[in-house]
């Protein structure tokens, strides 16, 4: 119907009346579908109505509100936090930390990613990154993009990627607002009390923190960085994203998570009660590996730790041993023990990223076997002044990496595969 009256107007508006516009003929509500039409065709969406104007002006202005009281009582919770807790002297790990942090912070400003919980919006802040003095594996956000990191768990990580993976993991509770949100679904949280918490709950005194929740009474509360379990799958899945568009191995996030939590195993137990707020480790894992699936990323955790990768490590007698772990699994020797070593590395790890069942590592001779190929074979100069044969030490080697495998099944979230 619009281009019948486009069509209409352009043959009416001739010269013979002498209007330079012919659009000045046509009646007021005919200019209007005219205007929208032209709008619609430039835009490709409708044009907005007064009402939906002033919301969006609205929406607007209050998104600028919500971005400044963040900025605000984030800025005056961390330097409480300051004031309490001892900044760092260990300079390395503090320029490391910004250097990831200022790169992710960057991937985090630039576009906004799917949010499962908290705020959807697309909210900036200029993010501040600071390490704090001690051992505890943790760290922490606040509101506004102040977020605060141990020295223990820059000395926990055993790579970029595992830091990386932690800091983008805090970025997304601040960009993604979970304090906020947290805060209107759980009414009864005594915000006041919060750097009191933070300062109790990172303490590992299970007295201190006792008493601290006791006086804040605050009931139904996730605790510093122990949000709801929504808000803590949706920052591992914030966390991924922001790491598919940087430069850091996402699995990172997945090997950090497993190895602190074998860890945990053994630490002391407090009873959290209702507190107890972060997901079961293994729901959160099970999550995170199919997150990395999605985004076709290879679980290979050999290339973002140490505890489950395999290394060379040179000899003084020249040989080269080669090690997974804790554990030692076999020593090569003569004039090619670096260059078979090395291979033996990259075998063992390729095998090993797969989570084998130990019944797949068998011998042949002098041949040690995994799932039917062999990782390496063993020589005369290997077994020199050892007064064993070359199967006895390749027999030696399966019994080690049995062993290896059997680890491993305690200490990772994925069932081994024959």
């Amino acid at each position: 119907m619009i281009s019948a009256i486009l069509a209409l107007s352009q043959v009416t508006a001739t010269p013979i009346h002498h209007h330079d516009d012919w659009r000045s003929e046509l009646p007021p509500q005919v200019l209007d579908l005219i205007a929208q039409q032209e709008q619609t065709s430039t835009t490709g969406e409708p044009p907005a109505t007064d009402k939906e104007q002033e919301k969006a002006k609205k929406d607007q202005e209050r998104h600028k509100r919500d971005i400044e009281n963040d900025i605000k009582e984030g800025k005056e919770i961390a330097e409480l936090v300051e004031k309490e807790l001892k900044l760092s002297q260990d300079k390395d790990a503090e320029a490391k930390l910004q250097a990831i942090g200022a790169e992710l912070a960057e991937i985090a400003n630039q576009a906004p990613v799917d949010v499962t919980w908290g705020d959807g919006r697309f909210n900036q802040f200029q993010y501040q990154f600071k390490l704090l003095e001690g051992d505890d594996v943790n760290a922490f956000s606040l509101p506004g993009g102040y977020i605060f990191f141990y020295d223990g768990l820059i000395k926990f990580a055993e790579s970029d990627d595992e830091i990386a993976a932690v800091v983008a993991h805090e970025i997304s509770h601040a960009a993604f607002r979970h304090m906020a949100t947290l805060r209107r679904e759980q009414a009864k949280m005594s915000w006041a009390a919060l750097p009191a918490i933070l300062a109790a709950a990172f303490s590992r005194n299970p007295e201190v923190i006792s008493g601290t929740l006791t006086a804040a009474s605050l009931t139904n509360q996730a605790f510093a960085s122990g949000w709801s379990v929504d808000a803590e799958k949706s920052a591992d899945y914030g966390a991924v994203q922001y790491m598919v568009k940087s430069r850091y191995n996402a699995v990172g996030m997945l090997t950090f998570m497993e190895r602190l939590a074998f860890r945990d195993r053994f630490a002391p137990k407090i009873d959290w009660g209702i507190y107890a707020s972060h997901p079961p480790s293994e729901q959160r894992a099970s999550s995170i590996m199919k997150q990395l699936a999605k985004y076709d990323i290879p679980v290979k955790r050999s290339a973002v730790t140490t505890t489950y990768s395999a290394r060379s490590i040179p000899q003084e007698n020249g040989n080269y041993e080669l090690w997974f772990g804790n554990t030692k699994v076999y020593s090569f020797g003569g004039a090619e023990a670096k260059e078979r070593a090395a291979l033996a590395v990259i075998t063992l790890n390729n095998y090993l990223d797969t989570l084998p069942a130990s019944y797949t590592v068998q011998t042949s001779g002098k041949e040690l076997l995994g799932r039917g190929r062999v990782m390496f074979t063993g020589r005369a100069e290997d077994v020199i002044g050892r007064q064993i044969s070359p199967e006895e030490a390749i027999r030696d080697a399966r019994s080690a990496l049995s062993h290896v495998i059997f680890d491993l099944s305690f200490r990772v979230w994925a069932s081994p595969r024959g």
